[in-house]
């Protein structure tokens, strides 16, 4: 009831007759008692979708917690990926230059080819026609006969180089699809896990609104409420108790990406001193959140690629920029090593292409060196 209402109710009360007064004031504890009654139904649903949340939110958290052991899983085949990659592409240049060996050794035999055939069609004919003394002929075709056995020795020698080659291209590339096929398994266990969370996390927003919905009912209850207390007792409203201030966990800390550093902080730039570190990513490697915090930010910027920054904590915050893909949201929760996003994939022939993740830590605004922070595994 509105206070305007309330307000002229109680002047009706006040001027009418002492029985008219005592049936009002009955009717009013009547409603009072109504009220009480609907603001503590508002109150039980109020603290049952609480409850459900926090189990919802229980759930997301193991879940992510899944979720990160996962990704520490799939960050070991990524690294055995990556070192597989540049087995392969190793291999591939020494074939190449075995190759580059075999055709030199080819193309020198054909060039003695016709000479080594008129000696065996015909000998004589060959030493009588040699513009040379008899003696320095036959010396000059038995140099001939050794060079094209030493060369055809070494075109064998390649060819047996190139043979193991290949079978050892072959095994790499075998064990490459083996790893791809468990890279593929995993990310389809991880993705299964993916999907677990976002629909925990929509029950939970659920939940959330569903009891700010009762909360608002509750409150709009409680205010009715008081006011029929003033209106029949004079009783002042209690002061509502302070809210219980919620404790962030610290986070950890670790790489956040399958690769190796290319660019430490304090390296010269064109711009200057790196404020951060970059790695150089293995082919579509997936990026875990260095820290538990919150993400409050998730997208593209210019020039940097798509965006995650986390608030770690105790001033902290970390910046992790060049992703190909996002798979957390702003404002999302995040636990140590659960997956932001996921890196371009590359042709490891091709390293000058190879994706690089910029990893920045701030504390209160000012970025500071992360090499220990990533080292030790230690949010402050």
């Amino acid at each position: 009831m509105h206070r305007a209402a309330l307000a002229a109710l109680w002047l009706g009360l006040a001027a009418a007759p002492p029985a008219s007064a005592k049936d009002d004031a009955a009717s009013l504890r009547a409603r009072r008692e109504a009220t009480l009654a609907e603001m503590k139904a508002h109150q039980q649903a109020e603290a049952a979708a609480a409850a459900h949340r926090a189990a919802v939110a229980a759930k997301a958290t193991a879940l992510a917690h899944q979720q990160a052991q996962a990704a520490a899983a799939l960050r070991g085949l990524e690294d055995q990926t990556s070192q597989d990659a540049a087995r392969l592409a190793q291999l591939f240049a020494q074939q190449n230059v075995a190759a580059a060996r075999l055709n030199a050794a080819e193309a020198t035999l054909k060039k003695l080819l016709p000479v080594m055939q008129r000696l065996s069609a015909a000998p004589a004919g060959t030493l009588l026609a040699a513009p040379l003394a008899p003696c320095d002929a036959v010396r000059s075709i038995a140099i001939l006969q050794g060079l094209a056995a030493q060369v055809a020795a070494q075109a064998n020698a390649v060819k047996t180089e190139t043979a193991t080659l290949a079978a050892a291209i072959a095994q790499a590339q075998s064990t490459r699809l083996r790893l791809d096929a468990a890279v593929t398994a995993q990310q389809a266990a991880e993705a299964k896990l993916s999907i677990d969370i976002n629909n925990a996390m929509a029950d939970e927003q659920a939940d959330s609104n569903q009891a700010v919905a009762q909360a608002a009912a509750a409150a709009r209850a409680k205010h009715e409420l008081s006011s029929l207390d003033e209106a029949v007792t004079r009783l002042v409203p209690k002061v509502p108790p302070h809210a219980t201030p919620v404790n962030i966990p610290a986070g950890g800390a670790g790489a956040p990406v399958a690769g190796h550093i290319v660019q430490a902080y304090g390296a010269q730039t064109v711009a200057g001193p790196s404020t951060g570190i970059s790695y150089a990513a293995a082919p579509g490697a997936r990026v875990t959140s260095p820290c538990g915090g919150t993400v409050m930010y998730a997208g593209p910027l210019p020039s940097y690629g798509n965006v995650v920054i986390a608030d770690c904590g105790g001033g902290l915050s970390a910046v992790l920029a060049g992703m190909n893909r996002l798979d957390v949201a702003q404002g999302q929760h995040v636990v140590h090593g659960q997956p932001l996003g996921s890196m371009q994939a590359f042709d490891p022939t091709r390293p000058a292409h190879q994706p690089r993740l910029y990893v920045e830590l701030r504390r209160d605004g000012t970025p500071v060196d992360p090499t220990s922070w990533l080292a030790s595994g230690h949010s402050g």
